[in-house]
């Protein structure tokens, strides 16, 4: 057996190796974990936890809601239910400088809250939008950095599969509470982001062209297509707000709601159903196994102290709290350079979580927090899954590099907004504090 610093420099070391060498971030995780508990406590301890590591985080009654409303997400897209989304935000915002992008924002956000997918926003309102964007004449890197970016909401608005595996691992918190607070974050962040877009086309016109004016009958004709939202969204959302039921039992109610909606739209169909139960087993099983592997890594993490020791390390700089809450968050970004979203959550969480109790922010503060963090994991290379989505939908030649520069002025946005959250908790503890209780 190793001193904990060997163990831990031992398991960092392999996890960069796999990681370098492609290997899938899953078996990165969970290798690497095991390799530092077999060096830290040997065989022994190793073959008596490995399979309660496994399970006793997958198996909890809050992770039911990730399925559910990954194949409510599914089976919109499968049947196209929301297609017409781009079509009528156009209308309303296409004759703006830069209308194009900024409707595409816009409709990330509301694909979003439908999907609760990131990748399938960018990917769904990329392969519209982009080609838009490209016989109008707009700057590439603009184009695509903004869908990179803009598919991320589905992470802050929600639901969000990222709060729920937030939720998890922080055991009192309430999902529907982290669920709320992100409405207010997730709405400013679309704005901040369009009003970029707003002031980089009136700058370089050239580069993101005004649209077409369209008249207030065509704009009053669009607004149907936003039906399907605002039935999902009271049901599901205001359901949670008002105490009629959990996140959990929502989840299960939306996949319900979701059949009754693509029904009246004479869209059901078998096939586009098994399509998405297929793609929902898919996705579901990647969470899982990310979420085993991340476990045992954050295990080891606890075994060692090393979660105590860097909590310990950060609140010796003797710095105020707001300036540790960044100095936080800019390792999270750092982390998210090279882990996914959902490892980056379960293993920086419990290391990160008690500072920030200690500070006086709440947990539903800091999951709404986390959960804008990720999304920048989400939109900066080298495993930044959004840049990658947008990149295979972009026009043929189009490389990582372009993706990720357009993206870059949107994580100055994203940082924007962390500091007003930072500076005004409010924002995003007042709407969960008039919740009614369930």
């Amino acid at each position: 057996m190793l001193s904990s610093t060997t163990a831990i420099i031992i398991c960092l070391s392999v996890l960069f190796f796999l990681l370098l060498i492609g290997t899938p971030i899953f078996i990165c995780l969970l290798f690497s974990g095991l390799v530092g508990i077999f060096f830290f406590e040997g065989w022994g301890l190793l073959t008596n936890i490995a399979g309660k590591l496994a399970f006793s985080h997958i198996t909890g009654y809050s992770l039911l809601a990730v399925p559910m409303f990954i194949l409510m997400g599914n089976l919109l897209l499968t049947h196209r239910i929301g297609e017409d989304l781009y079509d009528g935000m156009y209308m309303w915002f296409g004759k703006l400088a830069g209308g194009l992008a900024i409707a595409s924002t816009i409709v990330c956000a509301i694909f979003g809250f439908m999907s609760g997918s990131n990748t399938a926003a960018s990917a769904t309102i990329g392969s519209i939008a982009i080609p838009e964007m490209e016989k109008k004449g707009y700057s590439r890197p603009l184009s695509l950095g903004t869908l990179s970016v803009a598919g991320t909401l589905a992470a802050l608005i929600p639901p969000s599969t990222i709060m729920i595996i937030y939720g998890v691992n922080v055991s009192d918190v309430s999902i529907g509470q982290v669920f709320v607070g992100g409405i207010v974050p997730g709405i400013i962040l679309t704005v901040l982001m369009s009003m970029y877009i707003y002031i980089f086309a009136k700058i370089f016109p050239d580069k993101a062209p005004a649209g077409e004016s369209s008249t207030l009958k065509q704009k009053i004709m669009a607004l149907p297509s936003l039906v399907p939202v605002a039935i999902l969204f009271v049901a599901i959302i205001g359901g949670i707000y008002k105490g009629v039921w959990t996140a959990i039992e929502a989840s299960a109610a939306s996949i319900f709601i979701t059949l009754i909606i693509i029904i009246a739209n004479r869209r059901f169909s078998l096939k586009a159903t098994a399509g998405a139960l297929k793609r929902t087993i898919r996705i579901s099983g990647m969470i899982y196994m990310i979420i085993i592997g991340a476990n045992v890594m954050s295990y080891l993490f606890f075994i060692t102290g090393f979660q105590e020791a860097m909590g310990s390390l950060i609140m010796q700089f003797s710095l105020p709290g707001w300036a540790i809450m960044i100095l936080i968050l800019f390792i999270m970004m750092v982390l998210g350079t090279f882990l996914d979203v959902i490892a980056l959550i379960t293993i920086s969480v419990p290391i990160f979580l008690p500072i920030a109790i200690s500070l006086g922010y709440s947990d539903v503060w800091f999951g709404v927090i986390t959960t804008i963090a990720s999304e920048m994991a989400l939109c900066t290379p080298p495993v930044g899954v959004n840049l990658f989505v947008i990149q295979g939908i972009a026009p043929r030649g189009t490389t990582l590099l372009t993706v990720a520069k357009g993206a870059a002025p949107f994580i100055a946005v994203i940082w924007v907004l962390l500091l007003m959250l930072i500076f005004f908790p409010d924002l995003v503890t007042w709407l969960p504090s008039t919740m009614a209780a369930r």
